[in-house]
């Protein structure tokens, strides 16, 4: 079996939700629990008070349905999502420090300038979701899945990033410290690694990160600075298909493990 991170399957089961119209006033009373009713509704403003009663009627068996909800700016640090379904839901500039987001779905979910900082998003499902310029320092994202997401000048120094970013967008990402490596000692599902396969990773900073057995084939990786990154037995290039690029980083003498690194050969260095 290869010792690809395992997809972890996300339980979802929609959560019916009651919903009472704003109508046509033009001043609608404040902290008014507003949740959409149809998909012309889904970009409705809805306060912290409306999220935390949904979700205190949810559970993980019955996940609220928080999708398509604009939840921008709002405070909802420490909050236990209950793995709800936060799918297309607008999250900028929101507060969600130490929030507990274990198996959330935020497929296509704009969060850019997010506060995820400390905050718990093991078994996320995350396609497509933009995290532009979003703070995710010292988070666990762990068995994620985040094929395509873009995570440009996010801040993910110190958290433990173990998924699927096929294809994933980390240009100029800060990744300092980042615990991106296997971790057989403390992995009981088996053997899993982060897979940056085909993912942009001009400019990223990667100094001190454990980057062992991460796989980097066909990764862009112009101008990362490696400094102290330990790439220990990682996937750089596939023999037969395409090179990693590693054209001007920063750090190249500093590097760990890199002579240990699969297929370092066919790398492009110049």
């Amino acid at each position: 079996m290869r010792d690809w991170i395992v997809h972890a399957p996300i339980a979802a089961l929609a959560l019916g939700c009651v919903v009472r119209s704003a109508g046509a006033q033009s001043r609608p009373p404040p902290e008014r629990a507003v949740t959409p009713t149809s998909a012309s509704d889904t970009a409705r403003k809805v306060t912290r008070a409306a999220v935390v009663a949904l979700l205190a009627a949810a559970s993980e068996q019955q996940p609220a349905e928080l999708a398509g909800l604009d939840l921008s700016g709002l405070d909802l640090s420490r909050v236990d999502f209950k793995r709800a379904n936060l799918s297309d839901a607008r999250l900028v500039r929101t507060n969600l420090s130490g929030a507990q987001m274990f198996g959330v779905t935020l497929n296509r979910a704009i969060a850019r300038e997010a506060d995820f900082s400390g905050a718990v998003l093991d078994i996320a499902v995350l396609r497509g979701t933009d995290l532009t310029g979003a703070n995710l320092r010292d988070a666990s994202l762990y068995a994620v899945v985040a094929l395509g997401a873009n995570l440009t000048d996010a801040d993910l120094s110190g958290a433990r990033l173990i998924g699927v970013f096929v294809d994933a967008t980390l240009v100029r990402a800060k990744l300092v410290r980042t615990h991106l490596g296997a971790d057989p000692a403390n992995q009981p599902m088996g053997l899993m690694r982060t897979d940056l396969t085909g993912a942009d990773l001009t400019g990223a900073n990667f100094q001190g990160a454990d980057m062992r057995k991460v796989s980097l084939v066909r990764a862009n990786l112009t101008g990362a600075d490696l400094s102290d990154a330990d790439l220990s037995g990682a996937d750089v290039s596939d023999a037969d298909v395409s090179a990693t690029v590693f054209r001007s980083i920063r750090g190249r003498e500093k590097i760990r493990g890199l002579d240990k690194a699969r297929n370092v050969d066919k790398a492009i260095f110049q």
